[in-house]
């Protein structure tokens, strides 16, 4: 029988990509990583992290407690710029303030700037809070709203983000899909008889086009924030 560390090269990076691709991808890639030494150094790979698939990663301390490694998985994945582990550090470390992960990319920051570590092993706070914006679920922005209109008045001034239409941009953008999601549950009962508000009859007739809105959110926040597209 075949031993996995006798496998080519070529072959055990197919299996490797597959793995990393899989509906759970992030665990079992970490488990397989466990087993086999030869395995845990293809997996290490920059191109074999930025497609890890990190979608049954639910954000709660106890499952993120287990990512609390500066070289585990999940800050490897977002060095590598893995869109879906930035998202969620971008929520979880800078948005909730998780006090290890935000002590991790702090202390970096401070390193990277003393020249004690290479710049591209630090994940910057603008960048993951801009990834996390483009890239989390709807229903995420939506319960995260308060959170983001706290970090721009934070690091912008109230006035500025006020003022370059942030504020408003981020407001919209979870009224309309709050809205859109009202409607979708209004237009799958069967039994609900009236709806809510008129802003949940237009979104039920015509959802309003998020992506437009999460675009101008995006666009606002590269103005006030231009760090954060690096």
């Amino acid at each position: 029988m075949a031993n996995m560390k006798d496998l080519h090269l070529d072959i055990l990076n197919v299996i490797v990509v597959m793995i990393a691709t899989s509906s759970d991808g992030a665990r079992d890639l970490a488990r397989a990583s466990a087993v086999f030494k030869n395995f845990k150094t293809q997996a290490q790979q920059p191109h074999i992290l930025k497609m890890v698939n990190f979608q049954r990663l639910t954000s709660t301390t106890d499952t993120l407690r287990k990512h609390r490694e500066r070289n585990g998985l999940l800050c490897m994945c977002a060095r590598a710029g893995n869109q879906a582990a930035k998202s969620i550090l971008g929520k979880q470390a800078i948005l909730l303030r998780d006090s290890w992960f935000f002590g991790m990319i702090y202390n970096d920051n401070q390193q990277a700037y003393y020249g004690c570590i290479a710049s591209s092993q630090v994940l910057h706070h603008h960048n993951l809070v801009r990834t996390f914006i483009l890239s989390a679920p709807s229903k995420e922005i939506v319960v995260m709203r308060q959170y983001l209109v706290k970090y721009v008045i934070a690091h912008a001034g109230y006035n500025a983000a006020s003022e370059c239409g942030l504020i408003a941009a981020i407001c919209t953008l979870c009224n309309t899909e709050a809205a859109r999601h009202r409607a979708t549950r209004v237009g799958s009962d069967q039994n609900q008889a009236t709806i809510s508000s008129f802003i949940d009859i237009l979104a039920l007739l015509e959802p309003p086009p998020e992506a437009m809105f999460r675009d101008t959110v995006v666009i606002l926040f590269d103005k006030l924030f231009p760090s954060a597209r690096d």
